[in-house]
């Protein structure tokens, strides 16, 4: 959302405060079920979890730059693409080739993207995601010696553009809500994305 013009002269917009109390439930629940910060992680586990969000996140942003491209939305692929960083990651760690990538399982019970909100809840999911990972980051590189060159670029995510880059979406992110009039379906979505990513992650844990 990059380029976005801020709104002047507006009531408040209460949308990202409904988006975070909202989806805490959810939010939470899947930072309880990943490993990544458990003294029995191992590299090997690493490389496992990496592959299962690859397989995630490149169908998912394939479909929203289309999503996209129909509403003439703001997604701005090249800014807001975390699936190169996890092709980078695997290609440095365990996968050798692109032909490996592209013959990795990829989920298929995505969110809905077909609206402007429902774009808008979806990208709230990623973008806070990317937020999150900078702790993450530093963790692998204090355990296991990974950088961003080595296996840490998806964590790592923009480094210290990370906060800026929030901020700038959180403030597009009001823009386009007041815009569509649908704060329910924006949270209705960031909900469903968060369980579509949750089963597709740990599916033996799913009811």
């Amino acid at each position: 959302m990059e380029g976005l013009s801020p709104l002047i002269h507006q009531k408040p917009i209460m949308i990202l405060k409904r988006l975070r109390n909202e989806t805490i439930q959810h939010h939470d629940a899947l930072e309880r079920q990943l490993p990544v910060l458990s003294a029995l992680f191992t590299l090997e586990d690493y490389r496992q979890l990496l592959a299962r969000f690859y397989g995630y996140y490149k169908p998912l942003e394939e479909r929203l730059t289309l999503a996209a491209r129909r509403e003439n939305a703001f997604y701005e692929q090249d800014r807001r693409c975390k699936s190169q960083f996890l092709e980078q990651d695997l290609m440095v760690l365990d996968v050798s080739t692109i032909r490996d990538l592209k013959q990795m399982p990829r989920c298929e019970k995505l969110p809905l993207l077909e609206n402007i909100p429902q774009l808008l809840g979806c990208l709230y999911v990623l973008e806070g995601a990317t937020l999150g990972g900078q702790m993450i980051a530093s963790h692998l590189q204090k355990n296991f010696g990974l950088t961003p060159q080595t296996g840490t670029a998806f964590y790592y995510g923009h480094g210290e553009e990370t906060a800026r880059r929030w901020q700038v979406f959180g403030g597009g992110l009001k823009a386009e809500a007041q815009k569509a009039n649908a704060d329910d379906e924006i949270v209705e979505s960031a909900n469903r994305t968060f369980e579509t990513m949750s089963h597709w992650l740990f599916p033996k844990t799913e009811d």
